[in-house]
């Protein structure tokens, strides 16, 4: 993280320790955010998920955990608008911006040629991929299946999906923070 800057180094943060989206992350405003009984969330409206239409998806909700919780208490103490990862129009950024920012510092990168910076030794992966490392990770610590799918915001397929409206609101937190105990483990090893 510390070859990216305080923007992309965050929404890498969220995107590890939440399973969201880029696009979920660089949208999130302040009022999305609530202080609950059981800690931070993030309700993500449906309008802004990819399951936009899908008539069973909802809301996403996200427990905010270690990191995540972090950056998103420091982004909103910081925030001048509603948009926590602001653009200079004051929109919403765009989620390239993060996507650029990993690719700037991929050995490959031929951008800028003759600016210095710091390359990633480990290549070829997308900001996205990091979506994918967190639900491999909830896995192999052994979380349910559809306790994992519904942390990405996935909506369950089938009959499951149709009869099984629980929210896993508990289950969710309580998987994101193993995962955040095993991230903290996991960076604990590499030196910063």
């Amino acid at each position: 993280m510390p070859n990216f800057s305080l923007t992309v180094a965050d929404a890498l943060t969220l995107y590890l320790w939440t399973g969201t989206r880029g696009g979920e992350i660089v949208s999130m405003e302040s009022t999305e955010i609530a202080d609950e009984a059981d800690g931070l969330w993030w309700t993500i409206p449906k309008q802004k998920t990819k399951g936009l239409h899908n008539e069973r998806a909802t809301d996403l909700r996200v427990p905010l955990i270690g990191r995540a919780e972090v950056v998103v208490r420091r982004r909103l103490e910081q925030a001048k608008g509603a948009f926590l990862f602001p653009s200079s129009r004051g929109t919403s950024m765009n989620q390239t911006v993060i996507q650029h920012g990993v690719y700037y510092h991929q050995p490959y990168c031929k951008i800028a040629p003759t600016h210095d910076r710091p390359r990633l030794t480990i290549t070829h992966w997308s900001a996205h991929d990091l979506r994918r490392t967190t639900r491999t990770l909830l896995a192999t610590l052994g979380c349910p299946n559809e306790v994992a799918e519904a942390v990405l915001g996935h909506v369950q397929p089938g009959i499951i999906g149709i009869y099984n409206r629980h929210t896993y609101d508990r289950e969710r937190r309580d998987w994101l923070t193993q995962l955040s105990c095993r991230l903290e483990e996991v960076a604990a090893t590499y030196p910063t």
